[in-house]
């Protein structure tokens, strides 16, 4: 990340994987309705703004992210076929 005074600029990347058969203790039913995996990629640019307060021991922050994700999984109707899309991402802190 980068710092400039009171304000924070920094790259974030996300990679996230969920296989149905990692999920324990769980039944799906009917079984072939759920997408076997999915895979998301996120990637954002964050600025968080640090609130100076005197004599106070932690520095409080305000930020926002803006980015792209790529999510791709099978869809329920059809299971065998893969939906890959590209979307808009965000986050407040």
């Amino acid at each position: 990340g980068y710092k400039m005074d009171d304000i924070r600029v920094d790259v974030e990347g996300v990679y996230s994987y969920l296989n149905k058969n990692d999920v324990k203790d769980v039944t799906f039913d009917p079984a072939n309705t759920i997408a076997d995996s999915v895979t998301a990629i996120s990637g954002l640019v964050n600025v968080y703004y640090d609130i100076a307060i005197e004599d106070m021991p932690i520095t409080p922050y305000i930020g926002v992210g803006v980015g792209a994700a790529y999510i791709s999984t099978p869809l329920e109707p059809a299971v065998n076929e893969k939906i890959s899309k590209f979307g808009f991402a965000g986050q407040v802190k």
